[in-house]
């Protein structure tokens, strides 16, 4: 399959051979490379959105703790 290369690194297609693959280019990569760098962040699926999804964390509150604080009823 046809993989977006986002960072610089040395990879074997084949576990014999290293090549060098350079971030801004479009390259086939073996089933076993794509299963290491693409969830390292170093390469991605041709013409997937750079995040495919809105990150947000609702565990944390504004004041950078776990938990709530209680508001006290007037």
């Amino acid at each position: 399959m046809l993989y977006d290369i986002l960072k610089d690194f040395p990879g074997s297609q084949d576990g014999r051979f290293t090549e060098q693959f350079t971030a801004g280019t479009q390259r086939e990569l073996s089933d076993y490379l794509a299963a290491i760098v693409v969830p390292a962040g170093w390469a991605r699926l041709a013409g997937e959105p750079a995040v495919p999804f809105e990150l947000s964390n609702k565990a944390i509150v504004a004041n950078g703790s776990h938990k709530p604080e209680m508001k006290r009823k007037k």
